[in-house]
């Protein structure tokens, strides 16, 4: 394997990239390799509006990167015997008003995203508050068949962390993960007070132009902690080498082995709060966050004890399309070579935009819709940063209804005989939207998977 010389080269290679790649106002960049060997850098700006430079040592949101630290969290609870794997997640916490039409669904299953139960529309930014809507929606099929993230399923893992570490959730991530790993720049929880420390994040609005984003205060277990670059990559060490000690060994190969098979040939699935993949030709472990303003990823090659991890100030884009994803893939590729003793690859062409989705067909207007399904067209909305409004339009056909998301997702509306709509084309999907409080003729609110959104507008 080579030395620190041609690590440092890589990491040379790969800032010159970052800097011609950057997509969002700044970018935070931690990297690791064997032998306890890291190094930071940064690039672009922490507020667009002073221009200050982003620092490697800024602190940001890790959003859904959290979620492996509260599976790190209670997979030490469980080594410790204070939890079951397999438990009912009602036997920790009785209270949870979540529907079991096909058996229990366990601490396990939650922590794969195997529970069947519905995504989450972060309504709240207390997690009792989002566990308390899952009273609207039921699991669309047994627990542990098939994978469907779900964001409300880790703020319900917190509550059963904090309950089973007899302490808040604050406490269990700093005793359990931040504290072993030496994380001392970060925050367990997202604060008021910890905003003053933080980058400033940012949303694009229409034409390009990136304003502040709003900062939500959270303890929920499905992202709340903030982290220095250096910090993270101290957690994805952890992750990947095993240093420091965080997990057991079989405990840590339970949590990087995917709950359900992954396909043959590239592909991906998803272990014990980390997402598992083989897309670039060798196993790679990790996973990605965002919220209102911020994204990163924390990558790491368990093979090579390489790891990238990147905290950027401004809105995710999809991977093909992102350039802190082409980051973070392109500099695991360079430090894998490293490491290895290979030539290191050619830097990727950058990501062509993708076409614009199309729209209605001209001329489509409610009024075509049969029955009462045109009362429904109309934009309703709610006091939530991660989905501030949702739309009710016709279909492609005239004939139906789709619902359409903040970043332009759609999703049709399939009427159900006991009434409401399914969400999605799966037939089995958990996901519902009703429509209540009909004045005039109209509904003035649509529930989304237990939230409500008011009518705002046609």
């Amino acid at each position: 394997m080579a030395g620190s010389a041609a690590l440092m080269g890589a990491a040379e290679r790969l800032e010159g990239f970052a800097r011609e790649r950057l997509d969002v106002p700044g970018l935070a960049v931690g990297l690791i390799g064997p032998g306890g060997w890291r190094h930071e850098f940064a690039v672009g700006v922490a507020d667009v509006a002073s221009g200050r430079p982003m620092d490697p040592g800024a602190l940001l949101p890790v959003a859904s990167i959290s979620k492996a630290m509260t599976a790190a969290a209670l997979l030490r609870e469980h080594q410790a015997g204070q939890l079951g794997l397999d438990d009912p997640v009602h036997d920790h916490l009785p209270w949870l008003p979540l529907p079991t039409p096909f058996g229990p669904v366990t601490v396990a299953h939650l922590l794969a995203h195997t529970g069947g139960i519905v995504i989450g529309m972060e309504g709240s930014p207390s997690p009792v508050a989002e566990a308390l809507a899952l009273g609207r929606t039921a699991p669309g099929w047994p627990p542990g068949e098939r994978f469907s993230y779900s964001n409300v399923g880790y703020a319900v893992l917190g509550l059963v962390l904090e309950r089973v570490a007899g302490c808040s959730y604050a406490e269990a991530i700093r005793r359990h993960v931040l504290d072993p790993c030496a994380m001392t720049a970060s925050e367990p929880v997202t604060t008021a007070e910890a905003q003053a420390r933080a980058a400033t994040g940012h949303l694009e609005l229409d034409g390009g132009a990136m304003v502040p984003a709003p900062w939500v205060p959270t303890t929920a277990g499905s992202g709340a902690t903030l982290c220095t670059a250096a910090d993270l990559g101290r957690f994805l060490r952890a992750l990947v080498s095993g240093d420091p000690p965080l997990l057991e060994p079989a405990t840590r190969k339970r949590m990087l082995t995917p709950a359900l098979p992954l396909p043959d040939g590239p592909g991906s699935g998803y272990g014990l709060g980390v997402k598992v993949d083989t897309e670039a030709g060798y196993r790679r472990i990790g996973h990605q966050g965002d919220c209102p303003g911020y994204s990163g990823y924390a990558h790491g090659c368990p093979e090579t004890g390489a790891g990238v991890v990147t905290l950027g100030n401004g809105p995710w884009r999809p991977p093909g399309a992102s350039g802190s994803w082409a980051v973070v893939d392109h500099g695991l590729a360079l430090l894998r070579a490293a490491v290895l003793g290979r030539e290191p690859p050619a830097d990727p062409p950058p990501a062509v935009p993708g076409s614009p989705a199309a729209g209605p067909p001209p001329g489509q207007v409610a009024g075509e819709l049969p029955g009462d399904l045109a009362a429904l067209v109309g934009t309703y909305a709610a006091w939530n940063p991660w989905v501030p409004e949702v739309r009710v339009r016709p279909d492609a056909t005239g004939s139906g209804l789709v619902l359409v998301l903040p970043e332009g997702d759609e999703e049709p509306l399939t009427p159900l005989a006991g009434g409401g709509f399914r969400l999605g084309d799966d037939p089995d999907s958990p996901e519902r939207a009703e429509f209540t409080t009909v004045i005039d003729g109209r509904p003035v609110q649509a529930v989304v998977s237990g939230w409500p959104f008011d009518r705002i507008g046609p």
